[in-house]
C-alpha cells in the first residue's frame, strides 16, 4: 500500500421547480408514501427518514410558507443528509421538484445511491463479525480505535482505478478510494460505540475524505487512507556498503491529529468539531492517572502508536547530538538502539560520520522511515562488534 491523495465523488443535484397548478410533471412513476410537514424542521426529519430507508422516489406535502420552502429546500436537504454521514456519502445524486398551489406545496425527490440497502446490510454484518474478532470486553475506547484503524489499514489497498467509493466495495474487493476508507471507518467506529464523523476537504492533488473521532470529549482527525507505509531503510557493513529494506507494516502518521497538525497538508472549508487537544499529551496524562492496570494500558498504547519517540531522551536534534548519542551507545556496548532524528534528510551521511568519528570497529544496520508529518525520521540501529 502507498499513500495517495483521496478521490471524492461529487454529489449531483438537479432542481426543477413548478409553482403553478396547471403545470404537471410526471417524473416519478413510483413514489414512496407521502409525508406531511408544516415546518422546515419537520420537512428535514421526513426527508432524512426517506434517505435512511434508501428510498429512490418519494414525495412530501408541505403546508408551510412556500417562499421559505423555495429559498431553503436545498439547504434543508443538506441538513437532512447531515444527520447521518454514511447516507450522505453513499448518495450519488438527487433531483427534486416543487409544485405549489394555494397554501400547499408538493415536493418530489428522486435519489440515486452508490450502495444499496442490501449491500449496506452486508457491510454491517461483516463489520459486526470483524469487531467480534478484534474488540475485547477489557478494551477501552482508545484501544478500540487503534484496533479498528489497524484492521482497515492492514486489509485495504488504495484503488488505483478510482472507481470504488463505498464500504461495500472496500470489503468485497479489498480496494477503495478515500471515500470507501472513510465509510468503512465510520461504520466500524459507530458500531463500536465511538462518536465518529466523515470530514471532507482538499489535499495537494485533489479532493479528499477522512474521519473525525471523539474520545473522552475531545475530537481528533483520523485519516485511514493516508496511514499507508512509505518506508526507507538502510544498512551498512563495516566496509560502508548500504542496502534497503522495510521497517513496519502500519504507520500512525495521520492518527488522531489536531486541526493544526492536519493542516500541514489538508485543508477544509466546512465546519467540523474543533480538534485542539494533542493526543500525545492526552495519552501522557492518561498514563499517569487512574489505576495501575489503566496506566499500563495507556503506556502500552503510547508505545504501540510510536508516541514515545517524542520524549526528549529518545530525540536527537542534529548531527552533533547524533555523534554524542552514538558514542554513548558504543560505550555501553549496546546491541541495538533507536531514536527520532530531527536533522533532516542527511541521516545516512550523518550516521556514517558519527560512527567514523567514534573510532570503534563496529558494523551497523540502520532501519529508518519518516516519522509523522514533522519532517523527523524514526531510526533503529543494530550493532555488530568485531571480536
Amino acid at each position: 500500500m502507498r499513500k495517495h491523495a483521496g478521490k471524492l465523488l461529487a454529489l449531483t443535484v438537479v432542481v426543477i421547480a413548478a409553482f403553478s397548478l396547471e403545470i404537471k410533471l410526471d417524473l416519478f412513476p413510483v413514489l414512496a408514501e407521502s409525508g406531511q410537514s408544516s415546518t422546515m424542521e419537520q420537512l428535514e426529519q421526513e426527508m432524512s427518514k426517506h434517505f435512511l430507508e434508501r428510498a429512490e422516489h418519494f414525495t412530501i406535502q408541505y403546508d408551510g410558507n412556500k417562499q421559505e420552502l423555495a429559498d431553503n429546500l436545498q439547504t434543508s436537504i443538506r441538513r437532512s443528509l447531515a444527520k447521518d454521514d454514511y447516507i450522505a456519502y453513499v448518495l450519488d445524486s438527487y433531483l427534486y421538484t416543487i409544485r405549489s398551489w394555494g397554501g400547499r406545496s408538493s415536493i418530489k425527490i428522486e435519489a440515486r445511491y452508490r450502495e444499496t440497502q442490501e449491500q449496506t446490510a452486508k457491510v454491517e454484518e461483516t463489520v459486526r463479525q470483524a469487531l467480534a474478532d478484534i474488540i475485547t470486553p477489557a478494551m477501552n475506547d482508545h484501544q478500540k480505535v487503534k484496533a479498528i484503524h489497524d484492521w482497515i489499514v492492514g486489509r485495504l489497498e488504495y484503488d488505483q482505478s478510482l472507481t470504488r467509493y463505498t464500504a461495500y466495495e472496500a470489503l468485497t474487493t479489498g480496494r477503495a478510494v478515500c471515500q470507501g476508507y472513510s465509510l468503512l471507518g465510520y461504520s466500524m467506529l459507530k458500531q463500536a460505540g465511538i462518536p465518529v464523523r466523515i470530514a471532507e476537504g482538499s489535499v495537494k492533488s485533489g479532493d479528499h475524505a477522512w474521519n473525525m473521532v471523539q474520545l473522552d470529549g475531545n475530537w481528533y482527525h483520523l485519516d485511514l487512507t493516508w496511514d499507508d507505509p512509505i518506508i526507507e531503510t538502510a544498512s551498512q557493513s563495516e566496509g560502508g556498503n548500504a542496502s534497503f529494506s522495510a521497517l513496519q507494516p502500519i504507520r500512525y502518521s495521520y492518527y488522531l491529529k489536531t486541526d493544526d497538525e492536519l493542516r500541514a497538508d489538508h485543508t477544509w472549508v466546512k465546519t467540523y468539531p474543533a480538534a485542539d487537544r494533542s493526543y500525545a499529551e492526552e495519552l501522557k496524562m492518561l498514563g499517569s492517572s487512574g489505576g495501575e492496570q489503566s496506566r499500563e494500558a495507556f503506556a502500552q498504547l503510547k508505545e504501540e502508536l510510536g508516541l514515545g519517540w517524542l520524549e526528549a531522551d529518545r530525540t536527537v536534534a542534529d548531527k552533533r547530538e547524533l555523534a554524542q548519542f552514538v558514542r554513548k551507545q558504543l560505550s555501553q556496548k549496546s546491541g541495538e538502539f533507536g531514536f527520532r532524528y530531527e536533522g533532516g534528510d542527511s541521516l545516512a551521511e550523518d550516521l556514517k560520520e558519527a560512527f567514523t568519528a567514534a573510532g570503534v570497529a563496529v558494523g551497523y544496520s540502520a532501519t529508518y522511515e519518516p516519522y509523522g508529518t514533522d519532517g523527523s525520521i524514526l531510526v533503529k540501529v543494530e550493532l555488530s562488534y568485531s571480536r
